[in-house]
């Protein structure tokens, strides 16, 4: 990480401990550790060993699962710069909003689970517009079963995981597709630069479909965005 998301998460660690421990089905990333290292370099033998701070978080990976991801996506709920280029486009490599759109895919829970994740995911945004941070999206990485696939132990059709585990998995209502979701890069602020950006973009573009923009409306335009996802 950036000396500055460092800051930032030292900053808001207080809080953000607060939140998984009263959130238990939260679907932010869980960090596990933030740590310093300190390296030495030698730029020649005439000159000092000069230092410098590497900074580095230990977390959880969504997708360490004991079956293959077939699809996935990154979903900020914006869609300036958001289509995937035909040749960039990898199994390995998460597409964004819009092709998520033309895809005209969905995240079939059933209603029930629909509300109860939606509810989640807006306490979770307001956590993180109430700490000023913006650009984090939903990491989604999608698992078609085949007929004959028995469904993994731990995939839990009811939305409940352990309580200080990453969710491992939803069955869809169907049971046709396992999902495994979080939100990520929970570590940019809406600083000044981020500011002036923002500013920048909105001349050329519809300043709503700007990924940059302050956190309130984009905690918004996040949930709204995934209101439309799930079904």
């Amino acid at each position: 990480v950036t000396p500055k998301e460092f800051v930032l998460l030292r900053q808001i660690l207080k809080g953000y401990y607060d939140h998984i421990k009263d959130n238990p089905e939260t679907l932010v990333v869980r960090f596990l550790g933030l740590h310093c290292l300190r390296v030495q370099k030698r730029v020649s033998r005439f000159r000092p060993l000069k230092q410098k701070n590497l900074f580095f978080v230990v977390m959880a990976n969504m997708f360490n699962t004991p079956v293959e991801i077939h699809r996935r996506y990154d979903l900020k709920g914006s869609w300036v710069g958001r289509l995937t280029a035909s040749e960039k486009r990898d199994p390995h490599v998460a597409l964004k909003d819009v092709d998520f759109q033309k895809a005209e895919e969905k995240i079939k829970l059933g209603e029930e689970r629909r509300l109860k994740m939606l509810a989640q995911i807006r306490r979770d945004s307001e956590f993180l517009s109430n700490n000023n941070i913006i650009d984090y999206s939903l990491l989604l990485g999608i698992h078609e079963k085949d007929p004959k696939e028995v469904v993994v132990q731990g995939m839990d059709p009811t939305l409940k995981a352990g309580k200080h585990e990453q969710t491992p998995g939803l069955l869809s209502e169907d049971r046709r597709t396992i999902y495994f979701m979080g939100i990520i890069d929970i570590l940019t602020p809406y600083d000044e630069m981020k500011k002036l950006e923002h500013r920048f973009k909105a001349l050329r573009h519809d300043w709503r479909g700007v990924s940059c923009c302050p956190p309130p409306f984009y905690a918004s335009r996040f949930c709204n965005f995934l209101e439309k996802a799930f079904a």
